[in-house]
């Protein structure tokens, strides 16, 4: 039971941030001149590949930051500043930077394949989301337990950003700017709020380590 509580708060936390709604524009987009087959095919490309990127951080999370000797609240940091910028652009309704570029746009336009790369990371699976894994990694996966419970949530977001991909292909005529709009201000506080509490719980876990390492 606890797992799968876990689970859910991880994946609510996860799914914010990769924000498949507000790709649904870029998606159609970038697949307009493709047949049916071709776009549903494009969608299940992108989930699977969020779905390595973001199991790729849950398990290589530690190995990495340990590597390059970063701790975990200079992570926390970091992301919460990157997912405050991503917030603030979900606030007003425009495509971030730190996901996507318009050159990268462009060139997926013009590629053969855009479920890998930019549609499935980094536009869905960017950095923000990938911080967010390692991070989790680090506060609930403690045990096997928490660490089923971080994968188990991967696997529902990847799930859900295809079945959200997959639907739009049928209801992109009502995902009008409105309705998209305010999908992602609802999207973009959330986030905003999480991220302020990343920074403070970083910068307060920073000072703690100050405190205990200073001489008697």
């Amino acid at each position: 039971m606890q797992v799968l509580q876990d689970a859910l708060i991880a994946f609510v936390g996860i799914f914010v941030i990769v924000n498949p709604v507000g790709t649904v524009p870029l998606f159609l987009a970038m697949t307009a001149n493709d047949d049916l087959l071709r776009r549903q095919a494009t969608s299940r490309i992108a989930a699977i590949t969020v779905l390595i990127v973001l199991v790729g951080a849950a398990l290589l999370g530690q190995t990495i930051l340990s590597f390059f000797g970063v701790g975990v609240p200079a992570l926390r940091i970091a992301g919460g500043v990157i997912l405050f910028l991503i917030g603030l652009d979900m606030l007003n309704v425009r495509t971030t930077r730190t996901k996507t570029t318009d050159e990268e746009v462009q060139q997926g336009v013009a590629k053969a394949e855009v479920g890998i790369i930019p549609l499935g990371c980094p536009m869905l699976a960017g950095p923000g989301s990938i911080a967010t894994v390692m991070l989790m990694r680090s506060h609930i996966a403690h045990d096997v337990g928490g660490l089923s419970a971080l994968l188990i949530a991967c696997l529902l977001v990847a799930l859900a950003t295809w079945m959200i991909l997959r639907l739009s292909l049928k209801a992109g005529p009502w995902l009008t700017p409105s309705v998209l709009g305010i999908i992602s201000r609802l999207e973009g506080l959330l986030l905003c709020a999480i991220a302020a509490e990343m920074v403070v719980r970083g910068l307060n876990e920073t000072m703690s380590i100050g405190v205990r390492i200073q001489p008697p």
